[in-house]
């Protein structure tokens, strides 16, 4: 009898999981999908967009260090 109830529990808990993991793995559906990869296409575009003003403050900060002039490289706008 012990047998028996692990096999039922053992089945039941594998069909709970391979339910689960299916619903996890199933497609989503076109439009879904667009709203998911334009989402992440804005969120790395803006990433790449703050490293860049970042990184030339940086450098701007670093030569005007370098060559002693706090107004070297400012803009002149």
């Amino acid at each position: 009898m012990n047998k028996m109830l692990s096999f039922v529990v053992g089945s039941a808990v594998g069909t709970a999981v391979g339910a689960a993991v299916s619903a996890m793995m199933a497609p989503r559906r076109g439009s879904e999908l667009q709203a998911e990869f334009q989402a992440t296409l804005e969120e790395a575009r803006n990433a790449g967009e703050q490293a860049d003003v970042e990184a030339r403050e940086s450098f701007r900060r670093r030569f005007r260090e370098q060559v002693g002039n706090e107004d070297a490289l400012k803009d002149r706008s």
